[in-house]
């Protein structure tokens, strides 16, 4: 029998049980394509595994997922600029020894033309390659993973643009835009306004927050032409 790690939730939903092949990639994307929906979200990072144990929190991270998701897929779609994937897709880069669930992706339609990324011939769920964008929510259980690990990992895969965001403070979210060049992201500058630029999409955004009727937050992505 092949040895196995256990990791058990802190949801006390039980336990999910990691078999060793997992820390290969290959091993890691079949055991992942058969998990079930409920099972936590575990990321392969160079061999390395970050699982996610805490739900998805209803005040920082799915309100603000949601709303950004649902302005950048009706762009892509008016725009017809490429395909946007929202929270769900699984990514995987085989050079770099990469394959995570981003809280949502752009492939444009060229870089689906150049090869450059491909939805899997074996699961219709993966992606595979490089997109031109990736989003990541900051969430307690994954702020090292999304601003410690991902942008080296994701600057090794080429990816043009990288939207880091973190909701946990009072106020407006803060919303980073990471663009590529050569081999390391810089942060674009946000201007007088609080805007800032996408290379990617050609655009300017502006993420902002409102109180909900229910005491929460209500977030927008605001989105303009270039200044100038």
């Amino acid at each position: 029998m092949t040895p196995a790690i256990e990791a058990t939730e802190r949801t006390g939903r039980g336990a999910v049980t990691i078999p060793r092949e997992a820390f290969e990639l290959e091993g890691f994307r079949r055991w992942h394509a058969a998990l079930g929906e409920d099972a936590p979200r575990v990321h392969f990072l160079q061999g390395d595994l970050h699982v996610d144990m805490t739900p998805r929190n209803l005040r920082t991270h799915l309100p603000v997922t949601t709303a950004i998701n649902a302005v950048l897929a009706l762009l892509a779609r008016d725009h017809d600029l490429g395909e946007y994937f929202a929270d769900g897709a699984w990514l995987t880069h085989e050079v770099v020894g990469l394959s995570t669930v981003p809280d949502g992706l752009l492939v444009r339609w060229a870089t689906f033309a150049a090869g450059l990324a491909r939805v899997s011939a074996e699961r219709e769920d993966e992606l595979q390659g490089r997109p031109d964008m990736v989003l990541e929510v900051v969430s307690r259980s994954s702020a090292t993973k999304d601003e410690a690990v991902l942008p080296a990992l994701y600057a090794a895969a080429g990816i043009p643009e990288y939207w880091l965001v973190d909701a946990r403070g009072d106020g407006d979210p803060a919303l980073r835009v990471l663009v590529l060049e050569a081999d390391a992201y810089r942060d674009a500058p946000h201007d007088a306004g609080g805007w800032v630029h996408s290379p990617v999409w050609g655009r300017r955004f502006r993420l902002r927050a409102t109180p909900s009727p229910r005491g929460g937050r209500t977030f927008l992505l605001e989105h303009a032409a270039p200044a100038g």
